[in-house]
């Protein structure tokens, strides 16, 4: 296997494995969320990030790809960011929001420089494409949605949101 292949195997990978705790957070936010008008949003959200899920589980059949080996951790750890924001309330919900998908939207920059800086402009490249886009809206409408002045906790919150992100990410590359 060369090593681009690798790579492209890698990316498929983290991708499913991102997706697939996207999901985890956001049913768990769903679930608990008191405010109908938040969860009708997380609702949006959640089907758009269910069909990025679908393309890369997809993918992971198609090219014979060895899916994370963390899944059961990322299935609780997941649904316990979501849950714990829900109760936490709609700030909390948000700054969630906006942390992850700033951090998503980051790798999958990231992965689209790969592609350019290799000439492809193959499905999988435009799929990241637009499932980016569709993560950039996610964290827009999150910064919209957010109090003017956030408090300490919220700050606090936000860092251990994108730490973990960015830590997921780099453990379901490799295991």
């Amino acid at each position: 296997m060369t090593k681009f292949e690798n790579s492209v195997k890698q990316i498929i990978r983290v991708n499913h494995a991102g997706e697939y705790g996207a999901q985890k957070i956001y049913n768990g936010q769903i679930r608990f969320c008191k405010n109908s008008k938040l969860k009708k949003k997380l609702e949006r959200i959640s089907s758009e990030e269910k069909v990025h899920f679908d393309y890369f589980d997809e993918q992971i059949i198609k090219q014979r790809v060895r899916p994370t080996l963390m899944s059961p951790l990322w299935n609780i750890l997941g649904t316990t960011l979501g849950v714990m924001s829900s109760k936490l309330g709609e700030d909390y919900v948000n700054a969630c929001t906006e942390s992850v998908e700033e951090v998503i939207v980051e790798h999958y920059k990231k992965q689209l420089n790969f592609f350019k800086s290799k000439k492809i402009n193959n499905e999988l490249k435009r799929k990241i494409e637009k499932f980016c886009k569709e993560e950039d809206d996610h964290k827009e409408d999150a910064i919209n949605s957010k109090p003017k002045n956030e408090s300490i906790g919220l700050k606090v919150f936000k860092s251990f949101t994108k730490l973990g992100t960015k830590a997921a990410i780099e453990i379901s590359k490799r295991v």
